[in-house]
């Protein structure tokens, strides 16, 4: 964990609060019971630590919606079959832990432009029916080539194209995925998860929709002028990776295209849901003491960045711990 400007804040409000910064949880959670109480983690020199909770005091978990399942699992809380295959003490048969991962999968196309832009992040959102967003961003991009490349000025090891990319999300993703541990021992190594993009068929057809309104876009008068002319005068978009396809109402070439360019918004969420593994305070159904306050608790991610919601969840959960004890 690396210090940030809300640290400083926290402590501000909270003069009790003891910031422990670039340091690791090493293994477990600390759970005596069905009690939470406290933790085991390694400073940035690797000196192992153990911290407890105080009397009327809690844990709360906020690594994400990839680390909080974890955690979780390494500290006995998961299915039973899924634990014991692993030969890790069950404290608690929670089944839903690590079900129900979810992301959001990216859709759309990048083109190389013939001309220098400076870059632009994506600052106006489309918005089609079923929640579907569609976003545009461009700037130069540096690829790395090999020195003997021929087309190159000697000693060039890398072009600066400037590309453009339209790319779309949707926010009500049905295909469900999950989450394992890869390892009992080392909460270092990243658990094995799946998001099982396009399983259902409700997130395919809206790609399709979605992928068809990018071609739409890239009709229009405006996005004519990003076109490369080749040497025979014709001008046509200089796709980079797979271009969009030739017929956009064929639905199984469309169908085909975004299960082969799918990609991630890196919007995870799922794994710790509210309802069934935290309740509508986010405590540990089934747990003393222990909350889970992150997008793992998500069932949906909004449209756009969910950087604010997450935000503004833990100023809901702070209010509400601080009101509790004070």
């Amino acid at each position: 964990m690396q210090e940030q400007p809300s640290l400083f804040t926290a402590q501000k409000f909270l003069p009790r609060t003891k910031r422990i910064t670039y340091s690791r949880i090493t293994h477990t959670l600390s759970i005596l019971g069905l009690s939470a109480t406290g933790v085991s983690y390694s400073d940035s020199k690797g000196k192992l630590h153990t911290a407890s909770i105080h009397k009327n005091g809690e844990i709360i978990v906020s690594a994400g919606a990839i680390g909080s399942p974890q955690l979780l699992l390494l500290s006995g809380i998961g299915p039973k079959s899924h634990l014991s295959s692993l030969k890790l003490p069950v404290v608690l048969h929670q089944p839903h832990v690590g079900q129900f991962m979810t992301d959001n999968p990216r859709f759309g196309t990048t083109i190389v432009l013939p001309f220098q832009l400076l870059p632009s992040a994506g600052k106006v959102v489309g918005i089609l029916q079923e929640n579907i967003y569609i976003q545009s961003f461009a700037g130069p991009s540096t690829f790395l080539v090999p020195p003997a490349f021929s087309l190159l000025p000697p000693q060039s090891t890398s072009i600066n194209p400037t590309l453009a990319s339209f790319v779309g999300k949707f926010s009500d993703v049905n295909s469900k995925g999950w989450l394992h541990l890869n390892s009992s021992l080392d909460v270092k190594k990243s658990p094995i998860v799946r998001f099982n993009y396009y399983s259902h068929h409700d997130d395919l057809d809206r790609c399709v929709r979605g992928v068809r309104k990018v071609g739409d876009l890239l009709k229009t008068q405006t996005i004519e002028k990003i076109k490369t002319q080749d040497l025979e005068g014709e001008k046509a978009f200089m796709f980079l990776g797979l271009p969009l396809p030739e017929n956009l109402w064929n639905d199984s070439s469309v169908k085909e295209y975004c299960k082969k360019t799918v990609t991630t918004y890196w919007h995870y969420h799922g794994g710790c849901l509210v309802g069934k593994v935290v309740d509508g305070n986010y405590k540990v159904i089934g747990i003393e003491n222990l909350r889970v306050v992150d997008g793992s608790t998500f069932s949906v991610s909004p449209g756009t960045n969910p950087m604010a919601t997450l935000m503004m969840l833990g100023r809901y959960v702070g209010l509400k711990v601080l009101k509790q004890r004070w």
